[in-house]
């Protein structure tokens, strides 16, 4: 899935992907005035399962360093390819060697729209452009750890006390978490959000038995009757009161989120639960443990995590509430 941040002037300028290919390219188009600083720390992470960032210089109000110092930290901390639009500019500028050291190969310079489009679709191809040459950015090698989950068809309700705070991200990142430590997994999608077919395409899924597999993972709307130690229902705002074996409440904890976050704990008020609390400055954890902990609830804080398809951020977390399940020693997995 492609995102497009564009400016007024070039909105329509990826149109052309979705008419002409046969299938059609799936385009995310948000049109606007943007600061990338801002939205690659605050929003990108409803964004994270796109594979092409497609940028529109002239949308973006952050000096030509700025840029630069956005797309250098998206870079380490996202997969997806990034491709600048900036028309006129040239090689022999300070902002197109900026560009290539930090990582971007993919930089459309056509001032006609036919040559834009043409560079575009260059840069969308699966080799991208091949006439400049990015600076490559290495990812550092992690260690990954293996353990025996004595466990079957255990099942993890994930609920919301409001939309858009993380709990999807969240909820992927667990079920990725979980299944690269192991166990075998399902994710399923219990809201109306549909975001099942966008990560399908994303990330090549499968198609199987009604849903999509990726690796050891499977993806659905369904919970399986067998084949899973471990299902993870997304149920987003449900107003029904959920049982599971594990549930976990996720909960706001700013001034205009705590009374969604205090309803959703008096709904579950005797229920026992794990309470989730993201973007929690590390001064203020205890101050919010006080508040939201009780006799059946345990406060835990969500780190903050970029791509919903890696839980390695919050490994911890995950951790701590499946250690029942834990069966033996762990067993240290050195390759990455």
């Amino acid at each position: 899935m492609v995102l497009y941040l564009s400016s007024q002037q070039h909105t329509n300028l990826l149109d052309f992907l979705m008419e002409q290919e046969e299938n059609g390219l799936p385009v995310k188009k948000m049109t606007g005035s943007f600061m990338l600083k801002q939205f690659v720390i605050y929003d990108m992470r409803n964004f994270s399962h796109c594979t092409e960032l497609v940028l529109d210089r002239i949308a973006f109000g952050d000096e030509d360093k700025d840029f630069v110092e956005a797309i250098a930290e998206f870079l380490t901390m996202y997969n997806a390819r990034i491709t600048v639009i900036y028309e006129g500019l040239t090689e022999q500028t300070s902002l197109f060697q900026s560009l290539l050291e930090a990582g971007v190969g993919n930089i459309v310079t056509e001032n006609m729209v036919e040559g834009i489009q043409e560079e575009i679709r260059q840069s969308l191809s699966e080799q991208g452009m091949t006439r400049y040459h990015p600076k490559e950015r290495n990812r550092p090698e992690q260690t990954r750890e293996s353990y025996r989950f004595d466990a079957d068809r255990v099942r993890i309700a994930m609920i919301s006390s409001q939309s858009r705070i993380g709990t999807t991200t969240a909820a992927l990142g667990f079920v990725a978490w979980i299944g690269s430590v192991g166990s075998r997994v399902c994710y399923i999608e219990k809201n109306s959000g549909g975001i099942i077919p966008y990560l399908a395409d994303a990330y090549e899924m499968k198609e199987e038995a009604g849903g999509y597999r990726l690796e050891n993972i499977w993806y659905g709307e369904i919970t399986p009757e067998s084949g899973f130690q471990f299902s993870l229902e997304d149920y987003g705002t449900s107003q029904e009161i959920v049982g599971a074996d594990i549930v976990l409440l996720v909960c706001g904890t700013k001034p205009y989120e705590l009374p969604y976050s205090v309803k959703l704990l008096r709904q579950y008020e005797t229920k026992s639960a794990f309470v989730l609390c993201p973007f929690v400055d590390g001064e203020l954890r205890e101050t919010y443990t006080e508040a939201l902990q009780s006799d059946y609830h345990k406060v835990l804080f969500l780190e903050y995590q970029p791509d919903c398809m890696n839980g390695s951020p919050n490994a911890k977390l995950y951790k701590t509430i499946v250690q029942r399940y834990i069966g033996g020693n762990d067993i240290p997995d050195k390759k990455a």
